[in-house]
Order: C-alpha cells, then sequence, then structure tokens
C-alpha cells in the first residue's frame, strides 16, 4: 500500500509543537532528579565520609601516635613516630577513594647515606588490628561506594555516575527536540 506522504507529513508538523513541550517537560524532571541526586552527593560527602575521614586523622594525629610513640620510644638511633598522609587519603573515587593511605614512621638518625628512605614503617592499616580505625574505613568505604559505584557494575546506585547518566538523556533529549522542532520548515515544503 503506497503511503499518502501528505497525511504523514501534516501529522508530523502537527504534532512537532507537542512533542517539543513534552521533551521540555522531560527536561525539567531530569533537572529536578539531578538535583535531588546532587543534594544526596553533597549529605553523603559533609555527613559521612569527610566526618568519617576527619574523625579517623583526629585519632591517628592524637590517642593512636601517642600509644605507638609509648610502643616506640626514641633512641640515639631513632626519632619520635610520626604519622605521614598520602595524597590519595580522604579522596573520593571508585576503587581509589580512601581513608587508609597513612602510615606511622620512625626516622633512623644518624640517616645512613644509602639506602634511602632512612626511616622504618612503624604501624600501617592492617584490617582488625584496631576495631575504631576499622569502624571509620568502613563507613567512608560505604560512602565512598555510594557516590561513585559506576551504573552497571552489579548496580545501579552511584550517585556520580546517575547525575552523568541524566546528563546524556538530557543532552539526548535536548538534540531530538531541535530536530523535531527543525522539521517543521523542512516538511512544509514538500506538502503538496
Amino acid at each position: 500500500m503506497p503511503i499518502d506522504c501528505d497525511i504523514v507529513l501534516t501529522e508530523l508538523i502537527k504534532n512537532a509543537p507537542d512533542e517539543a513541550a513534552a521533551i521540555d517537560k522531560s527536561i525539567d524532571q531530569i533537572e529536578e532528579k539531578q538535583a535531588e541526586l546532587e543534594e544526596q552527593n553533597q549529605a553523603i560527602r559533609e555527613c559521612v565520609t569527610d566526618k568519617a575521614r576527619d574523625e579517623l586523622l583526629a585519632y591517628l594525629q592524637g590517642p593512636k601516635l601517642t600509644e605507638l610513640q609509648l610502643l616506640h620510644p626514641a633512641t640515639p638511633f631513632l626519632s619520635d613516630v610520626y604519622l605521614v598522609v598520602g595524597p590519595t587519603y580522604g579522596t573520593i573515587g571508585y576503587g581509589t577513594g580512601n581513608i587508609t593511605d597513612w602510615e606511622f614512621r620512625q626516622d633512623i638518625i644518624p640517616v645512613p647515606i644509602p639506602p634511602l628512605p632512612a626511616y622504618i614503617v612503624v604501624y600501617t592499616y592492617t584490617p582488625g588490628s584496631d576495631p575504631l580505625i576499622d569502624g571509620w574505613v568502613s563507613d567512608y568505604d560505604f560512602g565512598n561506594d555510594y557516590i561513585t559505584h559506576p551504573v552497571g557494575i552489579g548496580a545501579a546506585y552511584g550517585l556520580e555516575p546517575l547525575v552523568d547518566m541524566y546528563e546524556q538523556g538530557k543532552a539526548t533529549l535536548l538534540g531530538n527536540k531541535a530536530k523535531i522542532e527543525a522539521s517543521v520548515g523542512v516538511f512544509e515544503k514538500y506538502l503538496s
């Protein structure tokens, strides 16, 4: 059966404004959902991961440092025990964010020329060795995963990937809307 081009094109032209309006409504809904996800992201960062990070650091710089300095006193050949925090401590990222990038060191005095570094590691994070540290690490890891877990790796709850997914959806809808709006002028030229 042959297609009646005038009927089909007229219908497309007639429906274009409603389709563009529906896309605008969908974009508004996407933006509302993105704002909600961003608020959740901020709450988890400020109230869970940042808090766990800060509480652990305060513990490491206070009671844990004191405990280790008592266990490993300074001598003529060893300095006081001190905390070294690495660059990934407190970062958010799937598979990379952590609060375990730290260690307690004690310098060897006098420093031998080779080999470097001239220190010994006195204590690093070892699961099960300190229940307080385990609690903060576990809570931080939970919040970090909740924020960053990629869509499609066994779940779809990662807030940052969801926001990105919504952004891609919004871009697709905007492209569709532009094409629908532009189609009216083109299709009108080919009506009989």
